[in-house]
Order: C-alpha cells, then sequence, then structure tokens
C-alpha cells in the first residue's frame, strides 16, 4: 500500500487523511501537542478559551455533509450568538445568529472537531519534522533532533504556508505560489473573570480600532466554564507589533478591549496572550491545492483559497481527489 505522510494535524490534515485512509497507509505529523491546528483550545482552569478559530460556516454541500456526523456525535454544535458590530466604541447593530445562515463551533470546545475526526488514525504528536529528503524512490523524514520518522512514497504539507515553504524539498514545482500566500499574523488576548460579563452581546466584529474580534466564550454551546473574553487583534496592528514586548502588548489590547466595550478589563483575575505567527490571509484566486507528481510531493491549506475553516476542507477535498487516481 502506497506509504503518505502527511505534516501538519489541523482540519486540512485529517480531512485528507480521512479520504485517503482506504487507499493508502497515512501517517500524520503535528509539531504540536494536540490535534486541530487553528482550531485550538486554551486551558486555564477554570476558563477555557478558543483561542484560534472562532466559528465556522459551512457555506457548500459537500463541508455540509462532512460535518454532519461531527453534528450527530456532538462534536460541533451551532452557536446562535447575540452578534454586535461595533465602530470603535460605538455599537452599529445588533442581531441573533440563526437557522437561516448557521454559525458552528466545536463542543464542548472548538478543538472538539479535530478530535472527532482524529479517532482511529495514526498520529505522531510533539514531533517537528526537521528534514524531508530522498532516499531512493522515497522520501525521508526525520525530526529536528535527526531521528528517522520512516519512509514515504508521497509527502504533503499542511501548515501554513512559510513552514510548508521551509519543509518541502527546493524540487518541488510550486514554491513561487506557496511563497506568494500573504499570510497575516494575530494576537490573542484571553481573559477569565469570576462573574458574568455586563454585554448584551456574545460575538462582536469590532471596526476602526486595533482589535477586529471580541467574543465571550463562556456562552458558546458546551461550555461549562467560568465566564472568560476572547479578543482578537487586527492583523494589520499584529504584523506591525509581532515582536514587541508581550507585557506591552497585553497591555495595550486590555486598553483598547476596554475602550471599544467600554468597561474596565484590566482587572481580569486571568490575563494570558497567544501570538499567532500565520493566523490569516486574503482571497486567493489560484489552484486549491497544490501537487507535483513528478516529485510525489503536495501541499493544501486554507492559505490556497482563503482564511477560513471551510477554505481548509476544500483545498484538502481538492488535493484527496487529484492524489487519488495517482496513490
Amino acid at each position: 500500500m502506497t506509504r503518505v505522510a502527511i505534516i501538519g494535524v489541523g482540519l486540512a490534515g485529517l480531512t485528507l487523511a480521512h479520504a485517503l485512509r482506504d487507499r493508502a497507509a497515512v501517517a500524520l505529523f503535528e509539531k504540536a501537542r494536540g490535534v486541530g491546528g487553528r482550531m485550538a483550545t486554551r486551558y486555564a482552569d477554570p476558563w477555557q478559551f478558543d483561542h484560534g478559530a472562532q466559528f465556522f460556516t459551512a457555506q457548500t454541500e459537500a463541508f455540509r455533509r462532512f460535518l454532519q456526523p461531527a453534528i450527530e456525535a456532538g462534536a460541533v454544535a451551532r452557536w446562535d450568538a447575540r452578534f454586535a458590530e461595533f465602530d470603535g466604541p460605538d455599537q452599529a447593530a445588533h442581531w441573533q445568529w440563526g437557522a437561516e445562515r448557521p454559525h458552528y463551533v466545536g463542543a464542548p470546545k472548538m478543538n472538539a472537531l479535530a478530535k472527532y475526526l482524529a479517532d482511529g488514525l495514526d498520529i505522531r504528536l510533539a514531533t517537528r519534522i526537521g528534514s524531508v529528503e530522498p532516499a531512493g524512490n522515497a522520501w525521508a523524514l526525520a525530526d529536528e533532533a535527526g531521528a528517522d520518522l520512516g519512509r514515504f512514497d508521497w509527502c504533503v504539507s499542511t501548515a501554513p504556508a512559510p513552514q510548508t515553504l521551509s519543509l518541502l524539498p527546493e524540487s518541488f514545482a510550486h514554491r513561487t505560489a506557496i511563497a506568494d500566500a500573504p499570510m497575516r499574523a494575530c494576537f490573542a488576548l484571553m481573559l477569565g473573570f469570576d462573574d458574568p460579563l455586563p454585554f448584551d452581546w456574545d460575538a462582536a466584529h469590532v471596526g476602526n480600532a486595533d482589535i477586529s474580534w471580541m467574543s465571550v466564550n463562556s456562552a458558546k454551546p458546551g461550555r461549562d466554564t467560568a465566564p472568560s473574553l476572547l479578543v482578537h487583534s487586527t492583523n494589520a496592528w499584529a504584523d506591525a507589533h509581532l515582536d514587541d514586548d508581550p507585557e506591552a502588548v497585553t497591555a495595550y489590547l486590555i486598553v483598547e478591549a476596554s475602550r471599544v466595550t467600554g468597561h474596565d478589563l484590566g482587572a481580569a483575575p486571568h490575563i494570558a496572550l497567544h501570538r499567532w505567527r500565520y493566523a490569516n490571509l486574503p482571497k486567493r484566486s489560484g489552484a486549491p491545492a497544490l501537487i507535483d507528481p513528478a516529485n510525489r510531493l503536495a501541499a493544501c491549506g486554507d492559505w490556497c483559497i482563503h482564511g477560513r475553516v471551510e477554505a481548509a476542507f476544500t483545498s484538502a477535498t481538492a488535493l484527496a481527489g487529484a492524489l487519488a487516481p495517482l496513490l
């Protein structure tokens, strides 16, 4: 059976593994200690935070079909949030999400969908790929310490574009397309409280500020946790301050979120910050996935299409369709 190595265990890697598992021996490698990529959850008892992807929609019938078993299993739930739009500190609009355009989250935490999809797959966590080298008619993978991880007929990277560019060999035919993916950064500010938050919204998009998003994480379906607020910076502000002192970034984002909400958030009992170096990118018009049959190398991910959860699924599905007749 054809041996396929997949680097990255976010939604793209998991989708691809499911599509190929009946026709190839698939092994997945992930540098983090858990699955999900940016569909991530941070724990700080009694709080938890979905500090990456906040929700997702299903615009295509294919993605809706893919999600249905996870919905039936309780790993995905519809989030009928009270949604607000802010123009700086002014609340410009307010409505409730509903069934006419469903918004979904993992339940009881965002990484629940990834954990559901990971069941039964060959996944090596806490394994950072250090090299992908030719070995006869195969690709030899090694970790960053040089330990041998095996030989594979195909190697696929689903890591963010800059990481994929550094991982795949110079011989990969689509390096220019990867290098052209303009990935943007984001800071995630996590605030935990003892008392319920005094907001009339559960999620909010923010304009004319250096933050772009706020959500009451504890208001999402299935969350039995203490009150928590997640704040995302804008990509532009994060790009400009990516290497600033984390304490200075934290202090500034607290002030900015306090300004927008009209409430002093600096007294939160729990305050944490996460830097996403590769968080988002604009919509792209190129191929939904990149495949090099001559070298038996490939890459896919939301960065091929748009920085959205469904885009990761769409990219991986496209790659699976191109790979299937070649395995």
